[in-house]
Protein backbone atom coordinates (compact mmCIF):
# COMPACT_ATOMS: atom_id res chain seq x y z
CA UNK A 1 0.00 0.00 0.00
CA UNK A 2 2.78 2.16 1.02
CA UNK A 3 4.44 1.76 -2.55
CA UNK A 4 1.17 2.34 -4.23
CA UNK A 5 0.81 5.59 -2.49
CA UNK A 6 4.34 6.79 -3.27
CA UNK A 7 3.37 6.29 -6.73
CA UNK A 8 0.26 8.09 -6.61
CA UNK A 9 2.12 11.05 -5.02
CA UNK A 10 4.70 11.02 -7.59
CA UNK A 11 2.76 11.21 -10.68
CA UNK A 12 0.41 14.17 -9.25
CA UNK A 13 3.72 15.86 -8.15
CA UNK A 14 4.58 15.61 -11.84
CA UNK A 15 1.49 16.29 -13.43
CA UNK A 16 0.91 19.55 -11.10
CA UNK A 17 4.59 20.50 -12.00
CA UNK A 18 4.04 20.10 -15.50
CA UNK A 19 0.29 22.91 -15.16
CA UNK A 20 2.64 25.05 -13.31
CA UNK A 21 5.06 25.26 -15.51
CA UNK A 22 2.90 25.72 -18.53
CA UNK A 23 1.13 28.42 -16.42
CA UNK A 24 4.75 30.54 -15.95
CA UNK A 25 6.20 29.80 -19.41
CA UNK A 26 4.97 30.02 -23.26
CA UNK A 27 6.14 28.83 -26.57
CA UNK A 28 7.87 30.93 -28.80
CA UNK A 29 8.20 30.15 -32.38
CA UNK A 30 10.42 32.25 -34.72
CA UNK A 31 10.67 32.10 -38.62
CA UNK A 32 14.08 34.11 -39.53
CA UNK A 33 14.76 35.02 -43.10
CA UNK A 34 16.93 37.38 -45.18
CA UNK A 35 17.45 38.59 -48.40
CA UNK A 36 18.24 35.67 -49.81
CA UNK A 37 15.99 33.20 -48.24
CA UNK A 38 15.48 31.41 -45.17
CA UNK A 39 18.44 31.89 -42.64
CA UNK A 40 19.18 28.96 -41.18
CA UNK A 41 21.63 28.36 -38.25
CA UNK A 42 21.14 31.44 -36.61
CA UNK A 43 21.96 31.40 -33.05
CA UNK A 44 18.81 32.72 -30.61
CA UNK A 45 18.80 33.70 -27.29
CA UNK A 46 15.89 34.06 -24.92
CA UNK A 47 14.98 34.42 -21.44
CA UNK A 48 18.36 31.99 -20.46
CA UNK A 49 18.10 29.24 -23.08
CA UNK A 50 19.29 28.78 -26.40
CA UNK A 51 18.92 26.99 -30.05
CA UNK A 52 19.81 27.42 -33.67
CA UNK A 53 17.26 27.59 -36.50
CA UNK A 54 17.15 24.86 -38.91
CA UNK A 55 17.25 24.33 -42.92
CA UNK A 56 13.98 26.58 -43.34
CA UNK A 57 14.90 29.56 -40.86
CA UNK A 58 12.48 28.07 -37.96
CA UNK A 59 13.28 28.05 -34.31
CA UNK A 60 10.90 26.90 -31.10
CA UNK A 61 11.71 28.03 -27.76
CA UNK A 62 9.79 27.52 -24.36
CA UNK A 63 10.40 31.20 -22.16
CA UNK A 64 9.28 32.06 -19.16
CA UNK A 65 6.28 34.81 -19.88
CA UNK A 66 6.02 37.87 -19.74
CA UNK A 67 8.19 40.30 -21.93
CA UNK A 68 11.62 38.60 -23.40
CA UNK A 69 14.50 40.11 -25.45
CA UNK A 70 15.68 37.57 -28.30
CA UNK A 71 19.03 38.31 -29.72
CA UNK A 72 19.89 36.73 -33.26
CA UNK A 73 23.37 36.33 -34.12
CA UNK A 74 25.07 34.94 -36.82
CA UNK A 75 28.45 35.59 -39.06
CA UNK A 76 27.54 37.37 -42.29
CA UNK A 77 24.30 38.85 -40.98
CA UNK A 78 23.51 42.32 -38.91
CA UNK A 79 23.17 40.87 -35.10
CA UNK A 80 19.14 41.87 -34.41
CA UNK A 81 17.56 42.08 -30.81
CA UNK A 82 13.81 42.29 -31.09
CA UNK A 83 11.22 42.58 -28.23
CA UNK A 84 8.20 39.84 -27.61
CA UNK A 85 5.80 39.67 -25.23
CA UNK A 86 5.05 35.74 -24.62
CA UNK A 87 1.80 34.76 -22.44
CA UNK A 88 1.85 31.96 -20.49
CA UNK A 89 0.61 28.48 -21.90
CA UNK A 90 0.32 30.14 -25.15
CA UNK A 91 2.60 29.93 -28.45
CA UNK A 92 3.65 33.52 -30.10
CA UNK A 93 5.31 33.31 -33.53
CA UNK A 94 7.64 35.86 -34.61
CA UNK A 95 9.04 36.40 -37.98
CA UNK A 96 11.99 38.32 -37.88
CA UNK A 97 14.16 39.79 -40.98
CA UNK A 98 18.21 39.84 -40.41
CA UNK A 99 20.20 41.78 -43.28
CA UNK A 100 23.09 40.44 -44.66
CA UNK A 101 26.17 42.36 -43.58
CA UNK A 102 27.68 44.28 -46.84
CA UNK A 103 31.50 43.02 -47.70
CA UNK A 104 33.53 45.90 -49.17
CA UNK A 105 35.38 43.85 -51.64
CA UNK A 106 38.97 45.62 -52.05
CA UNK A 107 39.42 45.20 -55.65
CA UNK A 108 43.39 46.24 -56.23
CA UNK A 109 43.71 47.36 -60.15
CA UNK A 110 47.85 47.40 -61.10
CA UNK A 111 48.58 49.35 -64.01
CA UNK A 112 52.33 49.08 -64.24
CA UNK A 113 51.67 46.20 -66.59
CA UNK A 114 49.54 48.90 -68.92
CA UNK A 115 46.83 46.06 -68.81
CA UNK A 116 44.50 47.72 -65.78
CA UNK A 117 43.77 44.81 -64.28
CA UNK A 118 42.56 42.72 -61.34
CA UNK A 119 45.83 41.79 -59.69
CA UNK A 120 43.87 38.31 -59.52
CA UNK A 121 43.65 38.25 -63.38
CA UNK A 122 47.36 39.65 -64.40
CA UNK A 123 49.30 36.67 -65.66
CA UNK A 124 52.64 38.36 -64.68
CA UNK A 125 53.63 38.56 -61.08
CA UNK A 126 53.09 42.30 -59.31
CA UNK A 127 53.37 42.69 -55.55
CA UNK A 128 51.41 45.59 -54.59
CA UNK A 129 52.20 47.38 -51.46
CA UNK A 130 48.84 48.83 -50.28
CA UNK A 131 47.25 52.21 -49.20
CA UNK A 132 47.09 51.07 -44.96
CA UNK A 133 51.16 50.07 -44.79
CA UNK A 134 51.67 53.26 -47.08
CA UNK A 135 50.24 55.68 -44.52
CA UNK A 136 51.64 53.41 -41.89
CA UNK A 137 55.45 53.83 -43.39
CA UNK A 138 54.09 58.22 -43.92
CA UNK A 139 53.73 58.10 -40.19
CA UNK A 140 57.09 56.77 -39.47
CA UNK A 141 59.09 58.39 -42.56
CA UNK A 142 57.00 61.13 -44.17
CA UNK A 143 60.28 62.62 -45.92
CA UNK A 144 60.81 59.96 -48.05
CA UNK A 145 59.90 56.05 -49.46
CA UNK A 146 63.08 54.27 -48.46
CA UNK A 147 61.40 52.44 -45.15
CA UNK A 148 58.63 51.34 -47.57
CA UNK A 149 60.73 49.99 -49.99
CA UNK A 150 63.33 48.35 -47.80
CA UNK A 151 60.46 46.88 -45.75
CA UNK A 152 59.53 45.28 -49.14
CA UNK A 153 60.19 42.14 -49.53
CA UNK A 154 63.13 41.16 -52.50
CA UNK A 155 63.72 44.87 -52.30
CA UNK A 156 66.92 46.39 -50.19
CA UNK A 157 67.83 49.93 -49.86
CA UNK A 158 71.60 50.21 -50.40
CA UNK A 159 73.77 52.76 -48.87
CA UNK A 160 75.88 54.29 -51.49
CA UNK A 161 77.60 57.29 -50.12
CA UNK A 162 77.66 57.20 -46.04
CA UNK A 163 78.79 61.07 -45.84
CA UNK A 164 75.34 62.03 -47.67
CA UNK A 165 73.28 59.40 -47.04
CA UNK A 166 72.54 58.37 -50.49
CA UNK A 167 70.73 55.39 -51.17
CA UNK A 168 69.28 53.55 -54.32
CA UNK A 169 67.32 49.95 -54.80
CA UNK A 170 68.25 46.51 -55.40
CA UNK A 171 66.10 44.16 -56.64
CA UNK A 172 66.65 40.06 -56.10
CA UNK A 173 70.40 41.92 -55.64
CA UNK A 174 70.69 43.14 -59.02
CA UNK A 175 72.20 46.76 -59.07
CA UNK A 176 70.40 49.71 -58.24
CA UNK A 177 70.29 51.40 -61.62
CA UNK A 178 68.92 48.55 -63.44
CA UNK A 179 65.90 49.13 -60.99
CA UNK A 180 63.22 51.66 -63.23
CA UNK A 181 61.53 53.57 -60.79
CA UNK A 182 58.02 55.25 -62.10
CA UNK A 183 55.19 57.62 -61.26
CA UNK A 184 51.57 56.39 -62.49
CA UNK A 185 53.66 54.70 -65.04
CA UNK A 186 56.06 57.72 -65.79
CA UNK A 187 59.54 58.05 -65.68
CA UNK A 188 59.54 61.31 -63.83
CA UNK A 189 62.33 60.64 -62.16
CA UNK A 190 64.55 60.02 -65.15
CA UNK A 191 67.41 57.89 -64.03
CA UNK A 192 66.92 57.87 -60.70
CA UNK A 193 70.17 56.98 -59.13
CA UNK A 194 71.29 56.59 -55.70
CA UNK A 195 69.50 59.94 -53.91
CA UNK A 196 66.16 60.00 -56.01
CA UNK A 197 64.35 57.71 -53.43
CA UNK A 198 65.38 60.09 -50.62
CA UNK A 199 63.28 62.86 -52.39
CA UNK A 200 59.83 61.33 -52.80
CA UNK A 201 57.95 61.95 -49.61
CA UNK A 202 55.34 58.95 -49.55
CA UNK A 203 52.01 60.99 -47.97
CA UNK A 204 50.16 61.17 -51.76
CA UNK A 205 50.88 57.38 -52.62
CA UNK A 206 47.99 55.17 -52.81
CA UNK A 207 49.69 51.99 -53.79
CA UNK A 208 53.21 50.77 -54.44
CA UNK A 209 53.35 47.99 -57.55
CA UNK A 210 56.27 45.85 -57.82
CA UNK A 211 57.40 44.00 -60.93
CA UNK A 212 60.52 41.16 -59.56
CA UNK A 213 62.42 40.05 -62.43
CA UNK A 214 63.10 40.90 -66.20
CA UNK A 215 60.51 43.70 -67.09
CA UNK A 216 62.22 44.54 -70.53
CA UNK A 217 59.68 43.78 -72.71
CA UNK A 218 57.06 46.84 -71.01
CA UNK A 219 60.27 49.14 -70.43
CA UNK A 220 63.41 49.21 -71.83
CA UNK A 221 66.67 47.71 -70.56
CA UNK A 222 66.88 50.04 -67.41
CA UNK A 223 63.97 47.74 -66.00
CA UNK A 224 66.30 44.71 -66.22
CA UNK A 225 65.98 44.36 -62.52
CA UNK A 226 62.39 44.93 -62.12
CA UNK A 227 60.11 47.94 -61.99
CA UNK A 228 58.75 50.03 -59.18
CA UNK A 229 55.76 52.04 -59.77
CA UNK A 230 54.28 54.90 -57.34
CA UNK A 231 50.71 54.85 -57.87
CA UNK A 232 49.16 58.33 -56.32
CA UNK A 233 46.00 58.91 -54.54
CA UNK A 234 42.82 59.95 -55.85
CA UNK A 235 40.37 62.38 -54.61
CA UNK A 236 37.65 60.14 -53.70
CA UNK A 237 36.50 63.04 -50.83
CA UNK A 238 37.52 66.56 -49.77
CA UNK A 239 40.97 66.37 -47.61
CA UNK A 240 42.98 68.01 -45.77
CA UNK A 241 46.07 66.14 -43.80
CA UNK A 242 49.30 67.69 -42.43
CA UNK A 243 51.73 65.95 -40.76
CA UNK A 244 54.93 67.07 -38.51
CA UNK A 245 57.27 64.99 -37.29
CA UNK A 246 60.61 65.34 -35.47
CA UNK A 247 63.41 63.35 -34.83
CA UNK A 248 65.78 63.13 -31.65
CA UNK A 249 68.98 64.21 -34.68
CA UNK A 250 67.82 67.61 -34.78
CA UNK A 251 65.84 66.79 -38.60
CA UNK A 252 62.13 67.64 -39.00
CA UNK A 253 59.38 67.09 -41.75
CA UNK A 254 56.57 68.87 -42.63
CA UNK A 255 54.17 67.94 -45.22
CA UNK A 256 50.64 68.51 -46.23
CA UNK A 257 47.97 66.98 -48.79
CA UNK A 258 45.34 68.66 -50.30
CA UNK A 259 42.65 66.68 -52.26
CA UNK A 260 39.72 68.05 -53.77
CA UNK A 261 37.02 65.37 -55.83
CA UNK A 262 34.66 65.99 -58.54
CA UNK A 263 31.42 67.85 -57.96
CA UNK A 264 28.40 66.33 -58.66
CA UNK A 265 27.89 68.35 -61.51
CA UNK A 266 31.55 68.60 -62.76
CA UNK A 267 34.69 66.55 -64.15
CA UNK A 268 37.44 68.16 -62.30
CA UNK A 269 39.27 67.22 -59.37
CA UNK A 270 43.02 67.46 -57.81
CA UNK A 271 45.04 67.13 -55.53
CA UNK A 272 48.21 69.07 -54.41
CA UNK A 273 51.29 67.34 -52.29
CA UNK A 274 54.15 69.91 -50.80
CA UNK A 275 56.84 69.73 -48.16
CA UNK A 276 59.36 70.97 -46.52
CA UNK A 277 62.54 68.64 -44.54
CA UNK A 278 65.39 69.56 -43.02
CA UNK A 279 68.03 67.60 -40.84
CA UNK A 280 71.61 69.50 -39.16
CA UNK A 281 74.43 67.26 -39.51
CA UNK A 282 75.38 65.27 -36.60
CA UNK A 283 78.62 63.54 -36.03
CA UNK A 284 77.37 60.80 -33.27
CA UNK A 285 80.52 59.26 -32.05
CA UNK A 286 82.82 62.96 -32.81
CA UNK A 287 85.49 61.11 -35.27
CA UNK A 288 84.83 64.43 -37.14
CA UNK A 289 82.83 63.01 -39.77
CA UNK A 290 79.46 63.48 -40.35
CA UNK A 291 77.08 60.48 -39.65
CA UNK A 292 73.91 62.49 -40.61
CA UNK A 293 74.28 64.74 -43.48
CA UNK A 294 72.92 68.37 -43.67
CA UNK A 295 70.34 69.00 -45.99
CA UNK A 296 67.46 71.58 -46.48
CA UNK A 297 64.42 69.74 -49.17
CA UNK A 298 61.37 71.53 -50.53
CA UNK A 299 58.94 70.07 -52.88
CA UNK A 300 55.83 70.64 -54.67
CA UNK A 301 53.50 68.35 -56.77
CA UNK A 302 49.67 69.04 -57.98
CA UNK A 303 47.76 66.64 -59.78
CA UNK A 304 44.76 67.68 -62.02
CA UNK A 305 42.35 64.75 -63.08
CA UNK A 306 39.51 65.09 -65.39
CA UNK A 307 37.01 62.37 -66.69
CA UNK A 308 33.36 62.03 -67.82
CA UNK A 309 30.75 59.73 -67.96
CA UNK A 310 32.02 58.33 -71.08
CA UNK A 311 35.20 56.41 -69.37
CA UNK A 312 37.50 59.13 -70.85
CA UNK A 313 40.01 60.27 -68.77
CA UNK A 314 42.97 63.21 -68.58
CA UNK A 315 45.58 63.38 -65.95
CA UNK A 316 48.03 66.23 -65.37
CA UNK A 317 50.91 66.26 -63.31
CA UNK A 318 53.33 68.65 -62.61
CA UNK A 319 56.70 68.67 -59.56
CA UNK A 320 59.20 70.44 -58.62
CA UNK A 321 62.10 69.74 -56.02
CA UNK A 322 65.15 71.92 -54.19
CA UNK A 323 67.88 69.98 -52.31
CA UNK A 324 70.60 71.09 -50.48
CA UNK A 325 72.67 68.24 -48.85
CA UNK A 326 75.93 68.55 -46.98
CA UNK A 327 78.24 65.91 -45.34
CA UNK A 328 82.06 64.68 -45.20
CA UNK A 329 84.33 66.95 -42.91
CA UNK A 330 85.91 70.47 -42.27
CA UNK A 331 88.69 69.12 -43.99
CA UNK A 332 86.71 67.29 -46.88
CA UNK A 333 83.64 68.61 -47.01
CA UNK A 334 81.00 66.61 -49.86
CA UNK A 335 77.73 68.67 -50.99
CA UNK A 336 75.04 67.80 -53.37
CA UNK A 337 72.88 70.30 -54.79
CA UNK A 338 69.93 68.89 -56.92
CA UNK A 339 66.70 71.03 -58.54
CA UNK A 340 64.38 69.25 -60.63
CA UNK A 341 60.91 70.02 -62.35
CA UNK A 342 59.36 67.31 -64.48
CA UNK A 343 55.88 66.88 -65.71
CA UNK A 344 53.55 64.61 -67.32
CA UNK A 345 50.04 63.71 -69.11
CA UNK A 346 47.86 60.59 -69.69
CA UNK A 347 45.05 60.40 -71.23
CA UNK A 348 42.76 57.55 -71.74
CA UNK A 349 40.00 57.31 -75.18
CA UNK A 350 37.53 54.84 -75.36
CA UNK A 351 36.52 54.12 -78.55
CA UNK A 352 33.69 51.85 -79.68
CA UNK A 353 34.62 48.59 -77.01
CA UNK A 354 38.61 49.35 -77.11
CA UNK A 355 40.76 51.93 -75.71
CA UNK A 356 43.19 54.30 -76.65
CA UNK A 357 46.00 55.68 -74.44
CA UNK A 358 48.25 58.57 -74.75
CA UNK A 359 50.76 59.51 -71.94
CA UNK A 360 54.07 61.67 -71.77
CA UNK A 361 56.79 63.35 -69.39
CA UNK A 362 59.49 66.12 -69.60
CA UNK A 363 62.23 65.85 -66.66
CA UNK A 364 65.24 68.15 -66.44
CA UNK A 365 66.98 68.15 -63.69
CA UNK A 366 70.73 69.77 -62.52
CA UNK A 367 73.14 68.42 -60.04
CA UNK A 368 76.44 70.84 -58.31
CA UNK A 369 79.12 68.42 -56.44
CA UNK A 370 81.66 68.99 -54.65
CA UNK A 371 83.61 66.34 -53.15
CA UNK A 372 86.73 67.73 -51.52
CA UNK A 373 87.82 70.73 -53.77
CA UNK A 374 86.71 69.02 -56.65
CA UNK A 375 83.47 70.22 -57.90
CA UNK A 376 81.15 68.70 -60.84
CA UNK A 377 78.27 69.88 -62.39
CA UNK A 378 75.84 68.30 -64.57
CA UNK A 379 71.91 67.98 -66.15
CA UNK A 380 70.05 65.45 -67.24
CA UNK A 381 66.70 65.33 -69.15
CA UNK A 382 64.44 63.00 -69.76
CA UNK A 383 61.67 62.76 -72.51
CA UNK A 384 58.99 60.54 -72.66
CA UNK A 385 56.59 59.40 -74.95
CA UNK A 386 53.55 56.85 -75.81
CA UNK A 387 50.67 55.79 -77.27
CA UNK A 388 48.89 52.31 -76.85
CA UNK A 389 45.38 50.31 -78.36
CA UNK A 390 44.03 47.87 -76.74
CA UNK A 391 41.01 45.92 -76.26
CA UNK A 392 39.45 42.16 -75.05
CA UNK A 393 38.23 39.46 -77.90
CA UNK A 394 36.98 36.25 -76.30
CA UNK A 395 39.77 35.06 -74.12
CA UNK A 396 42.04 37.55 -74.93
CA UNK A 397 43.38 40.62 -73.55
CA UNK A 398 45.58 42.39 -75.87
CA UNK A 399 47.69 45.49 -76.19
CA UNK A 400 50.08 47.51 -79.00
CA UNK A 401 51.85 50.27 -78.86
CA UNK A 402 54.68 52.37 -79.74
CA UNK A 403 56.88 54.24 -77.28
CA UNK A 404 59.87 56.83 -77.59
CA UNK A 405 62.33 57.51 -74.75
CA UNK A 406 65.18 60.00 -75.15
CA UNK A 407 67.69 60.37 -72.00
CA UNK A 408 70.14 63.10 -72.34
CA UNK A 409 73.23 63.59 -69.96
CA UNK A 410 76.06 66.27 -69.63
CA UNK A 411 78.62 67.07 -67.63
CA UNK A 412 79.86 70.60 -67.78
CA UNK A 413 83.26 69.87 -66.01
CA UNK A 414 84.22 66.09 -67.05
CA UNK A 415 82.95 65.96 -70.41
CA UNK A 416 84.29 62.69 -71.52
CA UNK A 417 80.79 61.44 -69.40
CA UNK A 418 78.33 62.70 -71.66
CA UNK A 419 75.54 60.55 -73.40
CA UNK A 420 72.24 60.90 -75.75
CA UNK A 421 70.20 57.38 -75.83
CA UNK A 422 67.31 57.65 -77.71
CA UNK A 423 65.01 54.47 -77.57
CA UNK A 424 62.25 54.15 -79.93
CA UNK A 425 60.49 50.81 -79.66
CA UNK A 426 57.11 48.51 -80.65
CA UNK A 427 55.54 46.31 -78.19
CA UNK A 428 52.34 43.98 -78.22
CA UNK A 429 51.10 41.59 -75.69
CA UNK A 430 48.44 39.41 -75.11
Amino acid sequence: MRIVFAIHFLVLFLLGHAVWAQSVTGTLVLEVRSDSGPARLVEVQAGGRTTQTDERGNATLEVPAGVVDVELRRIGFVSKTVRASVTAGQTTQLRIELAEESVAEEEIVVTATRANTRIEDEPLRVEVVDQEEVDEKAVMTPGDIAMLLNETSGLRVQVTSPSLGAANVRIQGLRGRYTQLLADGLPLYGQTGSIGILQIPPLDLGQVEVIKGVASALYGSSALGGVINLVSRRPAASQREVLQNVTSRKGSDTVFWLAEPKPKDGSWSYTLLGGAHFQQRSDIDTDGYADLPEYQRGVLRPRIFWENENGNSVFLTAGVMAEDRAGGSGDFPEELRTRRFDTGAIGRFVVGKQLFSVRGSVMSGSHRRQFGDVTERDTQETFFGEATWSGAADRHNWTVGSALQADRYRNLDVSGFDYTYTTPSLFAQD
